[in-house]
């Protein structure tokens, strides 16, 4: 009979026109995602295809993931269709089986979704074949990646989907607690998600998932572009096991859904029901018993009904509180409001983990962790009740009854607004008081009710004018399901706009400007724009509601000719009047907005932005090559007014010709941002003064002979007037400025940092391929820095600057403060350089604490905000510790002072000038180092940042492939050695495994080509994570004294030298030097190839001698691969000592045994002997070489039989 039951429902569902409405969003996203590069969904980045067999297979897993509600519709619609229509009973009373019931159903359901995701496959297929995206970035169609993503996880998701949410309908019998399911399953599964954001935690985390998207991520978490493009992932390991335990858990599901459907009158759910409704009679308060003694009957009285305003606004609140209530007090919302709580926790628990440590739980930090925990999940309590809210009525068979009741046409439509408004209310409330529980809890930081109250009531903003529109939606479309579908659509369409590249708010609906709080900087004086914003969509939002009202559709009318007939005259009088005085309100502020947006201040798309660099590039890079003359010395006086964020400098460069020919034309560049003039130039002529790029070109009239000097004095003017659009906070704040060189400052040539890097962008522009930094042997490149491919040509210069700034701050800059005073109101700070340094510097202001300290005749001074005291203890432990090894192993620190300055979060780093580092306020003052288990990478990061005191302040790196190498792998090199010194060797192999797992994952998001290290270009997974790998093994190797002689012996050679500039062959050199001859190969493997490992143990067997001692035999299987910049792998000999260790067992695991084996490539064994019971063994201990797989290096040890 299932067959039957299957027949009747498929062609049920396929004719259903909401089955279509539904396909068509998930076909338009499957076709964009598969043939655009702007709507980036499975990992195309970078040299990964956008139809790569790993990409489809994500793309196709993430759809199912949003099908859920598709699956919702049409599995549990299928279940309570019958109760709904009102003759269950009648179909229970015929001799069916359930199994026949549910199976043909079921099965009917599952085979709509599946012929669902066909035509999703055939539209991404479509998308590849038709795009007009970068024909590079696309590999070729085969079938092969589809069929195999569409086994492997379309059919299994899709059936655990539908099986649990069967369940969830035969269990409940109510939709709504299935769409809470749904919601349930997603908050669950972003919980377990976050468990990957730990490495222990990760394989947990992809068996967790049941659409096995995580165990993909895992499973291809190293792969390199190249394999990406061609490899279908292995049916093995985590994803294997995880395929297979979520398609038995469907399975399961099914069963215990046939064994619990009871095909009763009462239904399944009574059994769930009962047992709420037996205890809400247990809690309800006892009615007295009725009185036996007769009472008086009052006398009548004629009662005269009122309907003024007076009484429609009681009539608005008595159905204001109806409304709410029945929200409030319902099962599916209080279970969505404890799904987002746990959300919350979790997030608040693992969130923002660096080296397994968390931040201080601040307040501003609970808002953050309350918007991600909670704002999803409001998200869809919002769209749900905004349903339930408008056909409440019609459900209960009571909407004649209603319309009928004599109130006005807009009350019922303002107090289900009034609803939702209470229910954000109680929502984001319960989520302050649970933030606030979290941080008592937690401890260590203080609470800020004031800023609970601004950060909620800002959060709130989005949610009222997303209620208002759902709302609308619903009446206006009058179908439930349909405006569900429109009500998510809208939630997607301000991303989507934004991937079209329309990005202004003045239309994207509700799209208020995003605000950050900073401990030093508040809201920083942006939260007038927002309001603006906030106002022009309210009002649309208004005139929205009031035409809904007038289109309100009675339960028993049709048709929109009559609600057009009936809008015009509930148009009439007060609701015309709101209507034309919204949209009057909207069009007014509107214009306000463009005036502030387009008019004062400078408006440009993304796309715009990509022009005009492409543009830039197209004029004026044919003049890179010209020589300027070179800056030798820079003054500037520097005005500070944090209150108006305004800068005024005056300034001069002394320039050089350093060539062997006259320059006879200057080519300079300004900030777009500033408005920079050139006063008392020599006479000159223009040549180019073009506004648009900051680009002006004078020919002097007298040129600028070799070895003669040219004083260029400029004016800088920074002003905010008015807000932009994006709302981002830049430089100039009330608290706590911080701007550089970079910015503002004008530039002498070409700046190649305004250059389109990401390849499908410059061919798209007709650009060619990136120009990447020049080639390493480029022996004219070698007589310029690095700092060159920033716009920053200048060799070691002078540095002088008197910065003033507001009353009640502190100005800092490089330098030795010469002298401080007051004066007109303003504090003046004159800083002066005692060595010739390079042309990077900042400039910052604000209002610290300080902490002062003294280290090798070195003083070290921290300036912070007042309430972030408490890991300044690491910070300045690190610079101490630093500045003494540095100078024992490298030569002395060259300035009087180290400052370490704290500046706003919007920038999330540190950063080295010469005796200055300013630290971000996110990244080590607010972390919660009180595990004694965890890194203290307060200290790490201090320490890396002195080290550039050394690395790219005192040997300079010349403007080449390489130069990170010299500046930010020697940087990571040192501060291990510093972290072993205070922590222990287990704490940087922590690091190490951090590193390790970024270098390797970031293989796969090379936007470019893989470079050996040697020749790597501004490529921070290499320069940073790859090669505090590479130098901590050939520490291992040489050893510390010879691999730090050899770095002495080079900044010895190369200090403050500039003709020619450092380059990674000059150190290599150094360290062949100290390296013994059976090793030079190992340097070729570390720098100058992209070299991987594949070992593995495969057994590890321990047997007992006779003198009761045990021989450990090992047995391994190496590999060597060598990777080309594609990630294309070729296997190479293998003749190298290999490090293996035997452990006891026991919570010490003490090491029983550690050695090195020259060892050649293939099957090897290896028989060592140890004293104790052995209890592990492990393959490259230390995890010093490269290998994707780390799980595979060790293996418990077998005993076996003398």
């Amino acid at each position: 009979m299932w067959q039957e039951f299957f027949r009747f429902d498929l062609r049920y569902q396929l004719r259903q026109p909401l089955l279509w409405v539904l396909t068509l969003p998930l076909m338009a996203a499957a076709f964009l995602t598969a043939g655009s590069s702007s709507f980036r969904l499975g990992g195309a980045i970078g040299n990964v295809h956008l139809n790569a067999p790993v990409v489809v297979a994500n793309q196709l897993g993430v759809l199912s993931m949003i099908a859920m509600f598709l699956v919702a519709v049409f599995i549990a619609g299928a279940v309570l269709r019958d109760s709904d229509a009102g003759i269950a009973d009648l179909l229970y009373a015929t001799p069916m089986r359930k199994r026949d019931y549910l199976g043909g159903r079921f099965m009917a359901g599952y085979a709509a979704c599946l012929l669902v995701f066909v035509l999703v496959v055939l539209a991404m297929v479509l998308g590849s074949a038709t795009s007009g995206a970068d024909p590079e970035r696309l590999g070729p169609v085969s079938a092969a990646p589809y069929l195999w993503s569409f086994a492997v996880f379309i059919v299994p998701n899709l059936l655990f989907v539908a099986a649990l949410l069967m369940l969830l309908a035969v269990a409940t019998r109510s939709m709504l607690m299935v769409y809470v399911g749904v919601l349930g399953f997603f908050v669950l599964w972003a919980m377990a998600g976050l468990l990957a954001s730990r490495p222990e935690g990760a394989a947990v985390a992809a068996l967790l998932d049941p659409f096995g998207v995580r165990a993909l991520s895992q499973a291809t978490r190293y792969y390199s572009g190249a394999e990406m493009n061609t490899r279908l992932p292995a049916m093995s390991g985590l994803l294997l096991i995880n395929r297979l335990l979520w398609s038995a858990l469907a399975l399961a599901l099914l069963a215990a859904t046939i064994r619990l459907f009871k095909p009763q009158r009462a239904g399944t759910a009574a059994r769930w029901n009962g047992s709420f409704a037996r205890l809400a009679r247990r809690l309800a308060p006892q009615a007295p018993a009725a009185s036996t003694v007769a009472t008086a009957r009052a006398p009548w009285r004629p009662v005269a009904p009122r309907f003024g305003t007076a009484a429609a606004w009681r009539q608005f609140w008595a159905l204001l509180r109806l409304d709410a209530a029945g929200v409030l007090r319902s099962a599916p919302f209080l279970v969505m409001l404890l799904l987002a709580l746990a959300n919350f926790v979790v997030n608040v628990s693992v969130g923002g983990m660096r080296f397994d440590s968390v931040p201080y739980p601040l307040t501003r930090l609970m808002l953050d962790e309350l918007s991600d925990g909670l704002n999803f999940v409001l998200s869809i309590v919002l769209l749900f009740y905004s349903g339930e809210l408008v056909f409440k009525d019609r459900q209960a068979k009571i909407a004649d009854l209603s319309e009928a009741l004599p109130v006005p046409g807009w009350l019922p439509l303002l107090s289900k607004c009034g609803a939702l408004v209470a229910v954000i209310a109680v929502f984001l409330a319960t989520g302050v008081l649970a933030a606030i529980a979290m941080q008592v809890i937690k401890g260590g930081a203080p609470l800020e009710p004031l800023l609970y109250l601004q950060g909620t009531l800002l959060n709130a903003g989005y949610f009222v004018l997303l209620a208002m529109a759902l709302l609308a939606i619903q009446v206006l479309v009058n179908h439930k399901f349909v405006g569900y579908a429109l009500s998510i659509l809208l939630v997607w369409l301000d991303p989507l706009l934004g991937a079209l590249g329309l990005e202004h708010r003045l239309y994207r609906y509700a799209a208020l400007p995003q605000l950050v709080y900073s401990d030093l900087n508040g809201y920083g004086g942006f939260v007038a724009g927002w309001l603006w914003f906030a106002l022009y969509w309210a009002l649309f939002a208004a005139a929205l509601l009031v035409v809904a009202q007038a289109l309100q559709q009675p339960a028993r009318a049709a048709g929109w000719r009559l609600r057009w007939s009936r809008a015009a005259g509930r148009l009439r009088g007060v609701s015309g009047w709101a209507l034309a005085a919204s949209l009057a309100g909207f069009a007014v502020t509107g214009g306000w907005i463009y005036y502030n947006t387009n008019v004062l201040n400078r408006y440009q798309s993304s796309a715009e932005l990509l022009d005009d660099r492409a543009a830039y590039e197209k004029l004026y890079r044919q003049y890179q090559g010209l020589p300027q003359p070179g800056i030798t010395a820079i003054k500037a006086d520097v005005a500070i007014y944090p209150a108006q964020r305004r800068l005024a400098m005056r300034g001069s460069y002394r320039l050089t010709n350093r060539g062997t020919t006259p320059i006879d034309t200057l080519r300079l560049q300004t900030d777009t941002a500033a408005t920079t003039s050139f006063p008392n130039l020599p006479p000159y002529s223009a040549i180019v003064d073009d506004q648009r790029f900051g680009v002006k070109a004078i020919k002097l009239k007298t040129a600028l002979a070799p070895g003669a000097v040219l004083d260029l004095d400029f004016v800088v003017d920074v002003r905010h007037d008015g807000f932009t659009n994006s709302g981002k906070p830049d430089g100039l704040n009330l608290n706590g400025t911080y701007f550089t060189i970079e910015n503002y400052f004008p530039r002498l040539g070409y700046n190649p940092s305004l250059e389109i890097e990401d390849r499908s962008e410059r061919r798209r522009r007709g650009l060619g391929e990136p120009h990447g930094m020049p080639d390493l042997d480029d022996p004219r490149a070698r007589y310029s820095n690095y700092w060159k491919q920033w716009g920053i040509d200048a060799d070691f210069v002078d540095f002088d600057t008197t910065v003033s700034t507001s009353a009640d701050q502190t100005a800092i800059a490089p330098g030795t403060l010469q002298r401080s005073w007051e004066q007109d109101g303003r504090r003046y700070f004159h800083y002066r350089m005692e060595r010739p340094v390079l042309p990077f510097f900042s400039f910052q202001s604000g209002r610290w604490q300080v902490r002062k300290e003294q280290a090798n005749g070195v003083a070290i001074e921290v300036d912070y905000d007042a309430r972030h005291a408490w890991n300044i203890d690491s910070m300045t432990a690190g610079a101490r510790q630093a500045l003494q090894y540095y100078a024992a192993q490298f030569g002395p620190y060259p300035d009087r002072q180290l400052r370490i300055v704290e500046f706003p979060l919007y920038q999330q780093y540190a950063r080295s000038f010469p005796g200055l580092v300013p630290f971000s306020e996110s990244l080590g003052f607010i972390s919660d180092l009180r595990d004694p288990e965890g890194v203290d990478h307060v200290f790490y990061v201090t320490a890396h940042e002195v080290a550039h005191q050394w690395w790219g302040d005192q040997v300079i790196a010349a403007n080449v492939q390489g130069s990170g190498m010299l500046t930010e792998s020697l940087a990571e090199y040192s501060a291990l050695m510093v972290m072993e010194r205070q922590f222990g060797a287990d704490k940087v192999r922590h690091i190490l495994r951090f590193d390790l797992d970024a270098y390797l994952s970031g293989r796969g998001k090379e936007l470019g080509e893989e470079r050996p290290l040697y020749r790597s270009e501004n490529q921070a997974y290499i320069e940073y994570r790859k090669g505090s790998l590479v130098f901590y093994r050939l520490r291992d190797e040489i050893g510390e004294a010879a691999l730090n002689r050899a770095l002495k012996a080079f900044l010895d050679r190369h200090r403050y030298r500039s003709t020619p500039y450092a380059t990674s062959r000059d150190l290599l050199a150094f360290i062949r030097a100290e390296t013994p001859a059976g090793k030079q190969q190992l340097i070729t493997d570390l720098f100058e190839r992209i070299v991987l490992y594949d070992n593995r143990m495969t057994a590890a067997d321990a047997r007992r001698r006779a003198d009761g001692r045990w021989d450990v035999t090992l047995k391994l299987r190496l590999a060597k691969l060598e990777a080309d910049g594609k990630g294309r792998e070729t296997q190479r000999a293998y003749d190298e000592p290999v490090e293996v260790a035997v452990y006891a067992g026991g919570s010490t695991r003490r090491e029983l045994y550690r050695g090195k084996h020259q060892l050649r490539a293939g099957d090897a064994t290896v028989t060592v002997t140890v004293d104790q019971l052995p209890a592990e063994a492990a393959l490259d201990p230390r995890q010093l070489l490269i290998d994707r797989n780390l799980a595979d290096n060790r293996k418990p040890v077998q005993l076996t039989a003398d």
